[in-house]
């Protein structure tokens, strides 16, 4: 291939990727009766905050970014545990939850990204104080406010009125009046449980060529592949005869599986102490690390001596993994599944 001909392939690569960035910058088509609330691109889009003066709580989301990609960051405010469903008194209760950094999951991302445009179904103008009252923003107790490389713009929002779906929006600067989508106010309210990352990866258990299992000094490797039938994996210890093992398989199927009850924030440590690691997993392909996994015992009352006529309390289980900002809490029985971890990595339970 000539010069000439390099340099034209060159230049058409840069108008592509151009084009690929005006595009992803454009504004969307408005469908027909949607408004432009602000007018803004993604990349001038920095903050977004949610304060809730009613639930006494406020919420911020941010790009981040790590080892895996760009995020969305999560902190949300200081605020009271739950109320226990039970009668009977949870260790838990009346202990506030701390102000905490996690990762953002999808809905957080389709969130951040729905006001780079912001866009109403309805412009309703500028309204009268009797108005505005009767849409419960006149005062209003929630607000949501965008940071941008420019500047700070607050918005006043409210809930749908009886009988009605969308919330309504009101611009601080201006007093214009919007109907907005209902997932807004929604998502943000639900910021605790809608908006956190679940998930312990990025990736699947196929994607994966190679696993190793660590439980103290004790170490085993396995070697996954594809299943005969294309439907799922084999997994094998490696230096063995090489025959698949269907316990090993569905452990770990159950470990990627796993899902966090509780997200801890970035930094932060469990109520009881720094968790006791048992378990530790290594994931890669082709040589490359796609991930890992940690399994940690809490150091609660769990580890400590009691009377034999006291019944041992129920151990608590935490993880950590190369997607998460900290450590999470395990949901549901985890000691059946950490005893079975050491037995695959040759340890003793």
């Amino acid at each position: 291939m000539n010069s000439k001909a390099v340099a034209l392939q060159g230049g058409l690569a840069l108008l592509g990727l151009a084009a690929a960035y005006i595009t992803w910058q454009r504004q969307p088509e408005l469908q027909a009766g949607e408004v432009f609330v602000l007018d803004i691109t993604k990349n001038e889009l920095q903050t977004l905050r949610f304060d809730d003066e009613e639930a006494k709580t406020w919420v911020e989301l941010q790009r981040g970014s790590d080892d895996n990609g760009s995020f969305i960051a999560l902190r949300l405010s200081e605020r009271a545990a739950p109320a226990a469903k039970s009668t009977a008194p949870a260790p838990d209760a009346g202990k506030p939850i701390p102000e905490r950094v996690v990762r953002g999951s999808e809905a957080a991302r389709t969130l951040y990204e729905r006001f780079a445009p912001l866009r109403a179904t309805r412009a309703l103008g500028v309204l009268d104080a009797a108005k505005l009252k009767d849409l419960g923003l006149a005062p209003s107790k929630k607000h949501i406010t965008v940071v941008t490389g420019s500047g700070r713009r607050v918005f006043d929002i409210a809930s749908a009125p009886l009988g009605g779906t969308d919330p309504y929006l009101r611009d601080q600067t201006d007093g214009r009046v919007f109907v907005v989508s209902r997932s807004i106010l929604g998502d943000f309210q639900a910021a605790a449980t809608s908006l956190v990352e679940r998930h312990l990866h990025s990736f699947r258990l196929e994607e994966a060529d190679r696993v190793s299992v660590t439980a103290g000094s004790a170490k085993k490797e396995y070697r996954v592949a594809r299943s005969a039938d294309g439907k799922g994996v084999e997994i094998a210890e490696t230096g063995g005869a090489g025959k698949s093992d269907p316990t090993a398989r569905a452990w770990h199927e159950r470990v990627l599986g796993l899902w966090p009850s509780e997200s801890l924030g970035k930094g932060e440590l469990p109520e009881e102490g720094e968790p006791r690691p048992k378990l530790r997993l290594d994931y890669s392909a082709h040589g490359r690390s796609l991930g890992w996994l940690t399994i940690a015992e809490g150091a609660g009352p769990a580890l400590q001596s009691v009377s034999s006529a006291t019944p041992a309390p129920k151990k608590s289980f935490y993880a950590s993994s190369e997607f998460t900002l900290g450590w999470v809490k395990l949901s549901g029985d985890s000691e059946a599944l950490v005893a079975e971890g050491v037995k695959l990595a040759g340890g003793k339970p």
